[in-house]
């Protein structure tokens, strides 16, 4: 019996860590882009998986859930497109959330560069994440610090508002907050967890959806260790 449990347990993770790092879909969720051409050099990678050439409608849409620019492009049979977000929002200052809808199966992919030389320790990328997204996630480690700059970045995946409730644990299981917050549909919240936890302390996350589904990933940065890192989070 004891066999089976571990069995049954490593499957359940091997499918679990296969839908966060799915390799094809045909409906894609990027959580985060910034259009910033003073400050930012962005672009949005989206590669053919079954060499088909596929065609892709692509939404960009603010934090809050407006659309703020689309286009439409074709991938070339075994090839990827490699574009600039601000193309399709005019240039305009934007953060928020792109939409990938493809006629084939792709990946996508989001890469992030800062201009200035000083800030390049700051340069990451971002899986995509294939919609309609979940309505659980866990949030494998967070810190809460004051001199780290951390985040929990929560993007609606299903065209619908979502209410999350996020709780979270040191690392002995011990709860030390909650949040309860609003997604807009097609948008995204941001949660930094010394909001809610008030202390210094590492733990998990816990995420629970409800009237829409959500991706999310985690953003933890420290200009004093020069760093940078986007972690998805697992989700049900």
């Amino acid at each position: 019996m004891k066999k089976i449990h571990i069995v049954l347990v490593l499957v359940a993770v091997v499918a679990f860590a296969g839908n966060v790092f799915a390799q094809g879909g045909r409906n894609f969720v990027i959580n985060h882009f910034v259009s910033d051409p003073s400050v930012i050099d962005a672009h949005l990678v989206i590669t053919d998986v079954d060499g088909k050439g596929p065609t892709v409608a692509i939404k960009f849409f603010n934090n809050d859930g407006k659309l703020v620019g689309e286009g439409k492009e074709i991938i070339q049979p075994f090839g990827k497109l490699n574009l600039n977000p601000g193309k399709y929002v005019n240039n305009a200052v934007v953060n928020g959330t792109v939409h990938i809808a493809a006629n084939g199966n792709v990946v996508a992919e989001y890469w992030q560069f800062y201009k200035k030389n000083s800030e390049s320790w700051k340069n990451t990328t971002a899986i995509g994440y294939i919609a309609p997204g979940y309505s659980k996630l866990v949030c494998p480690h967070f810190v809460s610090d004051k001199a780290v700059e951390a985040y929990l970045v929560l993007a609606n995946s299903d065209g619908k508002d979502a209410t999350v409730d996020v709780k979270f644990y040191d690392d002995n299981g011990r709860e030390l907050g909650k949040a309860h917050e609003l997604v807009k549909a097609n948008g995204k919240a941001i949660l930094k967890p010394m909001d809610y936890v008030k202390a210094q302390a590492t733990g998990v996350a816990y995420i629970t959806a409800s009237n829409g589904k959500v991706t999310g990933e985690y953003w933890q940065a420290e200009s004093a260790k020069q760093y940078q890192t986007v972690v998805p989070m697992g989700g049900l």
